[in-house]
Order: structure tokens, then C-alpha cells, then sequence
């Protein structure tokens, strides 16, 4: 039953896009191009019965680890209760240099128009978060300026130290 809703949702959502024949592959997937920038996945995974869509923000980590450690800074909070990542959360793979961002749509529960309704807002938090990490990974940002900037030792970032090395409030 969730895998056909599933395929209803994707089919749903292909009408919605103008295309008519979305199905999932054999590995339970569908990838879509977006404006040949990035790509939108959509996996059924039996045993849990969600769809997971993801896309990928970011391909190859920043070499500096000042900045790579504020992309993960300004990407952890990005993600705190999902707030603003659609309800969904952000993950790495160091090893491939990789940063994707994913969220799930329970099938067993879903209507069929759940994918179609989320996946708009789903591509307009991805476009938003690739655009935020190219910016950090190219130091544009003013907290990656920051993070290359030394700091003497004792004083916070963005504050002054008082007495003790606290910021006086």
C-alpha cells in the first residue's frame, strides 16, 4: 500500500511538472534535473515507507578549514528543528566532499498530493542553501570573513572581552 502511494504521489507530482511519465527506477529512485544546476531525488525505501527527497548543496568542501568549519557552524544552525530547512536537516560525507540536505514524506499516512505541495518549497530551501554555501565556501560571507580573521586570544567573535574575558552585556 505505501509503495503505491509512493508511485501515486510521483505520478502527481509529474503532472504537476508537465511530465507525464515519472516512475522510480529499480532502485526505488527518481532524479530530476532542475535548470541543469542541481539535481532532485526521490527515493522509496520499503522498510521504513518513507520517500526520501534530497539534493545535493555543495559538491567539494572548502580547503581552508576556518571557512569548512563555518560552512558546518552556518549549516548546523540552519538545521536546528529543521527551521530552516523545510522541516528537514542537512548531513555531510567527507569523504565524497558532499552536502546534502533531505527531508522524508511518511507514505503509509500521506495523500497523494503530498509530494506536489511539498516539493516547491522543498527546491526553494535547496536553491536558497546552495547560494548560502557557495557564499560561505568563497568567504563572501560575513561570518566566513570573520572565521579567516585571527582574533586575539580571549576574545570572543562578534564581542569584546571584559573582565574574566566575558562579554559585558
Amino acid at each position: 500500500m505505501s509503495m503505491e502511494n509512493a508511485k501515486a504521489n510521483l505520478k502527481e507530482f509529474g503532472k504537476e511538472l508537465g511530465l507525464e511519465d515519472l516512475e522510480f527506477d529499480e532502485n526505488n529512485t527518481c532524479i530530476l534535473g532542475i535548470d541543469d544546476e542541481y539535481s532532485l531525488h526521490i527515493t522509496y525505501e520499503p522498510n521504513s515507507r518513507k520517500l526520501y527527497i534530497y539534493s545535493p548543496l555543495l559538491d567539494g568542501l572548502p580547503k581552508d578549514d576556518k571557512i569548512r568549519f563555518r560552512l558546518y557552524e552556518k549549516l548546523l544552525e540552519g538545521s536546528l528543528l529543521g527551521g530552516q530547512m523545510a522541516g528537514g536537516g542537512v548531513g555531510v560525507a567527507v569523504n565524497e566532499e558532499l552536502i546534502l540536505v533531505h527531508s522524508t514524506i511518511d507514505m503509509e499516512h500521506a495523500v497523494s498530493s503530498a509530494l506536489r505541495a511539498y516539493a516547491p518549497i522543498f527546491v526553494e530551501m535547496v536553491e536558497k542553501w546552495r547560494k548560502t554555501c557557495q557564499e560561505v565556501s568563497e568567504g563572501r560571507d560575513d561570518g566566513a570573513k570573520a572565521a579567516s580573521t585571527p582574533v586575539p586570544m580571549g576574545v570572543p567573535r562578534g564581542g569584546h572581552a571584559g573582565p574574566g574575558g566575558f562579554i559585558k552585556i
